[in-house]
């Protein structure tokens, strides 16, 4: 299991063996505690596949400590979080960067921690050793991810596009409170006696 997803050991006594699983799986809850790559991208997709099979009605608590990443692999985890009949509590439990916050806006409910922190800025790419055509086709995949994610945006925040647009032109920092009236979460614990349960 990669840095950044503990385990809590949970026996489970069986007829016939005793099992050891991750406790915090059997509870639903996920962690993001890291940055997003395709290993704990497919990871925590899997976990929410995986567990929303077996009982749709249940609710995920995904916890996120993140400062972004792999733009590829969080938006796979926002499409599956975004097409599980499952609801899906996003946290911000320390940083939502980049990516992360993209995540933290997938979320059915999304809740931010006192001390939280969240930046959106645009996809970027590296753009080093490339070749002239390589470098365009490039450009056109990531115009789309970035249309991508504006539309994500969008439909969260309720924000125009050219409001999106400016706000991922630079590193936007944002406490809980300002994630709070931009619209990328609902609740901040401990606000108006709202608790994390």
């Amino acid at each position: 299991m990669p840095v950044g997803l503990p385990k809590v050991r949970l026996l489970i006594l069986d007829e016939d063996a005793e099992i050891e699983c991750n406790g915090l799986y059997q509870r639903r809850i996920l962690i993001l505690g890291s940055e997003i790559t395709s290993e704990n991208a497919n990871i925590l997709s899997g976990a929410l596949i995986y567990f929303s099979l077996s009982d749709s009605s249940r609710e995920f608590k995904l916890l996120i400590n993140s400062p972004g990443g792999s733009v590829i692999d969080g938006i796979a985890i926002y499409d599956t979080i975004d097409t599980l009949l499952a609801p899906v509590e996003t946290t911000a439990v320390g940083v939502a960067a980049s990516m992360a916050c993209f995540i933290l806006t997938g979320g059915t409910s999304r809740i931010a921690f006192p001390h939280a922190r969240v930046m959106m800025h645009q996809p970027s790419i590296s753009i080093s050793d490339m070749q002239m055509e390589d470098l365009v086709l490039e450009m056109q995949a990531i115009e789309k991810i970035r249309d991508c994610i504006i539309d994500g945006y969008i439909r969260t925040t309720l924000k125009s596009r050219m409001e999106i647009m400016d706000a991922l032109e630079k590193d936007v920092f944002m406490s809980a409170i300002e994630a709070k009236e931009y619209r990328l979460v609902d609740h901040i614990v401990g606000e108006n006696g709202f608790e994390f349960s």
